[in-house]
C-alpha cells in the first residue's frame, strides 16, 4: 500500500470531534509502548503512531543545523523553515523533514540526550499539537507517547498507561541501544538517564507525563509484549479489528 501525507486538522470525525478509533498508550521510556503499539496495529490492521518521532525529528534537525540549545526561537523557526510531515504507510506513521525520513538516527544517544530541550518546551508542544493530530481516519490508530490520552487525544475511547520498574526499563533500553543502534552504554548509565528523563517529563509545565483519569494501568515489568497486547486487546472494540492486513472483509 502506498504512503500518504496529511495536512492540518485531518483527524476530525463527521461529527466534528476526534475520530473514535484511537487507542492511546502512554508511559515512561522503556515501558514497552512502541513494541505494544506496533503489535496492536498489526493485530487489528491499524497504524502505529509514535508521537516521540515528532520531537526527535525536530531535535535531530536542530542538531544538524547547529542550533545551540536551549534556543527556543531558533527551534520554533525551524518548524517554519523546514516543515515536518507525518507520512502514513500501511501499518505505521513516520515523520519526514523536507521529504527525508531520518530513520534510526532519531533514536541515537545523541538525539536522546538533547530531546528534552525540545519536548519540554511549552511553546514547541503547543505548536506541534495540530501536527500530532494530523492523522487519517481510514483505520484504527494506536498512538504511543507521554500525553496521548491526556492532551493529544483526550476523547480516545481506549486509554492505556504502561509502567515498569526503572531497573527493567534500563535493561530494555540498554539492549535496544546495543542491538538496534550498535551503541554500547552501561545499564547503570541508561538507568541514570531514565531517572533524569522521568523527572523532566513529570515536572514540565505543559503536558506532563501522567495517566489519564480513565486509563487502564498495566505494569509490564514481568510481562512479555504478547501478554501486554493480550490484555489490551480485551478492551479493543470488535468493530476495530480489520484483521492483520487491514481488510474489512
Amino acid at each position: 500500500m502506498g504512503s500518504g501525507r496529511f495536512g492540518f486538522s485531518r483527524l476530525e470525525s463527521r461529527e466534528g470531534g476526534l475520530d473514535l478509533q484511537i487507542a492511546t498508550i502512554d508511559g515512561s521510556a522503556g515501558c514497552g509502548k512502541s513494541s505494544v503499539a506496533r503489535e496492536l496495529a498489526a493485530c487489528c490492521g491499524g497504524r502505529m503512531f509514535s508521537s516521540g518521532r515528532v520531537y526527535r525529528a525536530l531535535t535531530w534537525l536542530a542538531l544538524e543545523t547547529g542550533v545551540a540549545f536551549p534556543d527556543r526561537d531558533r527551534v520554533l523557526s525551524l518548524l517554519k523553515e523546514d516543515p515536518l510531515e507525518i507520512v502514513a504507510g500501511s501499518d505505521t506513521f513516520w515523520v519526514e523533514v523536507n521529504g527525508i525520513d531520518p530513520g534510526s538516527v532519531l533514536y541515537s544517544t545523541r538525539v536522546t540526550g538533547e530531546i528534552h530541550h525540545v519536548s519540554d518546551d511549552p511553546e514547541v508542544r503547543r505548536t506541534v499539537l495540530p501536527l500530532q493530530r494530523n492523522l487519517p481516519v481510514d483505520r484504527p490508530v494506536f498512538a504511543e507517547g507521554r500525553d496521548m490520552g491526556t492532551v493529544v487525544f483526550p476523547d480516545a475511547p481506549v486509554k492505556i498507561f504502561l509502567t515498569a520498574s526503572v531497573e527493567e526499563r534500563a535493561r530494555r533500553r540498554q539492549l535496544e541501544f546495543r542491538d538496534s543502534l550498535g551503541e554500547e552504554i552501561s545499564v547503570e548509565e541508561v538507568r541514570k538517564k531514565l531517572v533524569k528523563r522521568d523527572t523532566s517529563d513529570s515536572e514540565r509545565e505543559v503536558s506532563p507525563l501522567k495517566a489519564a483519569a480513565d486509563a487502564e494501568l498495566i505494569d509490564t515489568t514481568t510481562l512479555t509484549v504478547e501478554e501486554v497486547v493480550s490484555k489490551i486487546m480485551e478492551r479493543i472494540p470488535r468493530a476495530w479489528n480489520r484483521g492483520p492486513t487491514g481488510s474489512t472483509s
